[in-house]
């Protein structure tokens, strides 16, 4: 018989339990290490070895930190002169750190902090401490994000780390576009920049440009690898799809997420979320939608589209109904501009949301307050079409204004001529081009370089129906939707802005009702 209970071992074999037997304290060896462990380090007895480290002392134990490093075992069994001299002074780590690995070794409990993270990460890896270099590794791997990508890489290439440097490399190429300017990525080594456009990068993050930055920061000594850059670039074509937002056939009060996949043109419902089914604006921005809305208007979520998993952010700094929501993503932010107040008066306020910080800041006003207008992002100015203004001190009017919001220097500036038409509308935006539909029978092209507008007319099957219709751009063609249409009657429409070759795509059911959003 033997008992495991309390780490005490009875009588086993042929033992007599009463006239005597083996007694073994199961517990004992990690009671006596501790209990060393806390006279060592506590008490500092026995200490046979004293650490410098910034003009701090540590009073430490040669067998405990050989025991636990390989560094240190090394360092205290070879010829060099660390092996036979009581005081030691170590240069390539600061105090606290270094104080957060002695605690480690002696109890092996460590507290990781993002502060100080990549340094442990660094010190665990030159003392050798396997467990929690690895550790550090996986926690760092986590924490990978716009700011710290490129550093990570660098960090985790000079320890050839890697799963680390993996998970920094996709961070890198998902946000090419963002980082091609900053000093990190300037200064980045041709072997990482090699790395990091071979494997492939989406197109959308212009990785061409990105090599054009990198090589006219230092062109003398860069210009002879634009060419071997240029071969070894692989751009991926990405599959965008577009979204449509709003109430589900069957269900009152949820709000559904359907997706129009440009292959074969079929609509599903997914997305669900009882909670921001008033929806006051929405956006995309990377891949994952942003809606505003609910019970309390100034509320915001974020549905993964990878996920469909929803979740809560940062909510407006007041409420705001018809407001336009616009994706930034050379800034990561989205900015929110015009509206309506509860009290029913237009707003000209425009607030921008930092998704890393998950924060509203405010900045410098519209020229005219509107609410309900089209807005879209073309290379870093927001335009602001139609909508409603105010008319007279009471009134409101359908508005066909354009106003210019640069997002570099926070200024917004109205252009002198007007929009053929004028109230709500929706727009995209397609390479230079800004295409606008509103209620009417056409959809109009708009040039910002040349001051330029081009009218398309809509077949004659969709002029019979007045209808608001909304617009997107995917893969390289622009679609239009129609939410009010006879049974039976196609929905979409289909321009190649390339051939300029229209079609009307039919057996499409939109499985949605007083849909609002169409997002690409």
């Amino acid at each position: 018989m033997e008992s495991g209970e309390d780490g005490v071992g009875g009588p086993s074999g042929d033992e007599n339990y009463f006239q005597g037997y083996t007694f073994t304290d199961h517990s004992h060896s990690s009671r006596v290490v501790k209990s060393i462990m806390d006279l060592c380090l506590e008490d500092g007895l026995f200490a046979d070895v004293t650490i410098t480290v910034d003009s701090k002392k540590f009073q430490l134990h040669r067998l405990v930190l050989s025991a636990q490093s390989s560094f240190f075992r090394s360092m205290f069994t070879s010829n060099l002169r660390e092996a036979f001299e009581r005081n030691i002074e170590l240069k390539d780590v600061s105090a606290p750190v270094f104080q957060s690995l002695v605690d480690y070794i002696y109890h092996g409990t460590i507290k990781l902090r993002v502060e100080d993270l990549q340094d442990t990460y660094e010190m665990a890896d030159m003392y050798q401490l396997t467990a929690l270099f690895e550790e550090c590794s996986r926690f760092l791997s986590r924490t990978v994000d716009i700011k710290n990508c490129l550093q990570v890489m660098w960090l985790a290439d000079r320890h050839s780390d890697q799963e680390l440097y993996t998970a920094a490399k996709h961070c890198a190429k998902i946000h090419l576009i963002q980082l091609h300017q900053t000093e990190e990525f300037l200064n980045l080594p041709l072997c990482l920049l090699v790395d990091i456009i071979k494997d492939g990068v989406p197109s959308s993050q212009n990785p061409t440009a990105a090599i054009e930055s990198w090589i006219n920061h230092n062109k003398v000594e860069r210009e002879e690898y634009s060419d071997m850059l240029l071969d070894s670039l692989k751009e991926i074509g990405e599959k965008v799809h577009i979204y449509l937002i709003g109430k589900e056939d069957t269900r009152t009060h949820s709000l559904a997420v359907s997706l129009h996949c440009d292959e074969d043109d079929t609509i599903s419902v997914s997305g669900q979320n009882s909670l921001c089914h008033q929806i006051t604006a929405a956006c995309k921005h990377g891949a994952d939608l942003y809606v505003v809305g609910g019970s309390i208007p100034r509320r915001m979520w974020k549905c993964n589209m990878h996920t469909m998993d929803w979740e809560r952010c940062a909510p407006l700094p007041r409420d705001r109904l018809h407001h336009t929501l616009v994706s930034v993503s050379t800034e990561d932010a989205i900015y929110s501009l015009g509206g309506k107040t509860l009290q029913d008066t237009l707003s000209n306020a425009v607030i921008y949301y930092t998704v890393q910080d998950n924060i509203w800041k405010e900045t410098t006003q519209l020229d005219t307050a509107v609410s309900g207008a089209a807005g879209v992002n073309l290379g870093g100015t927001i335009y602001l079409l139609g909508g409603e203004e105010n008319d007279m001190d009471f009134f409101t009017k359908p508005s066909r204004l354009i106003q210019c919001f640069d997002t570099a220097t926070q200024k917004c500036q109205t252009k002198p001529y007007m929009l053929p038409f004028a109230g709500c509308m929706h727009a995209t935006a397609h390479k230079d081009l800004i295409f606008v539909v509103a209620e009417g029978d056409s959809l109009v092209c708009y040039n910002p370089l040349l001051d330029s507008f081009t009218r398309l007319r809509f077949p004659e099957v969709w002029s019979c129906v007045p209808s608001l219709w909304k617009v997107a751009s995917c893969n390289g063609c622009i679609y239009v939707f129609r939410d009010k249409c006879k049974k039976g009657d196609a929905n979409t429409l289909k321009l190649n802005p390339a051939t300029s070759v229209v079609s009307v795509i039919k057996g499409i059911k939109i499985l949605l009702t007083n849909w609002q959003f169409v997002l690409a």
